[in-house]
């Protein structure tokens, strides 16, 4: 009985822990907003001021997660990622069906909307449920320039989280447990929270260590596409994955989950320095040529 009592609070443990990691972690997504801000031209500052008055982009990033736990918006859910298996091609993945949508197509979306300055209200809509299922109402929103900023700042956050450009068939690291300075934790957890988190800095920290760029440096990192960075994301999966002398055996977790520390840390830090960084000065960038209209 108590075998069958552990394998419950297991299981419901996982589920749980794949419906709430959606994005980076709260701290992950404020450091990229708050690089962003920072980066502003005057322009562009006085328009988001114009749209969410004196909160900050960093306050606003993690609306899109705040509002999980509403089932109206349930719709929106499969928007904070891309699904895409290592042997998959870009030019013939798998897209989501459009009513669907997911992190590309949002994006674009989101973006025409913030373009044009005399456009007040969004009607944003979608498919609660993923592709193949027979439920899948269809919902929608009307929302205002706040929300659709808020998601903006989100969503580039999330493409550049390698789990969010994930696998398949291990649902971007949800179906992977893996054991973290001795806590049993999903790799996608890692990755969202724990790695940024081991650093013990506030989100401002954070954001101060990664801000010491060159404009050269700056505009460098800031080029690209939202492809071009679904791509990087895509590129830098390997090095998410490779657990050292564990490696070959973590698939779908069919043995033993990989035990992760100080070595994983050490080699994947620059990874999240990297993501971070890059996030919130492609964020500026994108918001200093949107407003400069």
């Amino acid at each position: 009985m108590k075998r069958y009592y552990f394998f419950l609070f297991s299981t419901l443990a996982l589920l749980a822990s794949q419906e709430t990691a959606l994005a980076w972690g709260q701290d992950g997504h404020r450091i990229t907003a708050e690089i962003a801000e920072r980066n502003l031209t005057p322009e562009a500052i006085a328009e988001v001021r114009e749209i969410i008055g004196e909160e900050t982009l960093a306050e606003i990033s993690t609306w899109a997660d705040d509002i999980r736990s509403d089932g109206t918006w349930d719709f929106a859910k499969p928007w904070h990622y891309i699904s895409i298996n290592d042997d998959e091609s870009w030019d013939n993945y798998e897209r989501v069906p459009e009513e669907e949508g997911d992190l590309l197509l949002i994006l674009e979306r989101l973006e025409a909307f913030l373009r044009d300055p005399d456009a007040e209200t969004f009607t944003l809509s979608g498919v609660a449920g993923r592709s193949g299922s027979s439920l899948k109402p269809t919902n929608e929103k009307e929302v205002t320039r706040r929300e659709v900023l808020a998601f903006y700042v989100h969503f580039i956050g999330d493409l550049h989280q390698p789990l969010h450009v994930g696998r398949r068939e291990d649902q971007g690291g949800n179906r992977i447990q893996v054991e973290w300075f001795g806590e049993e934790e999903t790799l996608h957890r890692v990755w969202d929270e724990d790695l940024v988190e081991s650093r013990n800095l506030s989100y401002t920290e954070f954001a101060t260590f990664l801000n010491r760029l060159s404009d050269e440096e700056k505009e460098t990192a800031s080029a690209g596409s939202y492809l071009d960075w679904a791509k990087e994301a895509k590129e830098v999966r390997a090095q998410v994955y490779d657990f050292g002398a564990q490696r070959s055996s973590y698939y779908l977790n069919v043995v033993e989950p990989p035990t992760l520390s100080y070595d994983y840390r050490a080699k994947t830090l620059p990874i999240v320095r990297d993501r971070l960084q890059k996030g919130g000065l492609r964020l500026a960038a994108l918001l200093n040529d949107i407003f400069s209209e």
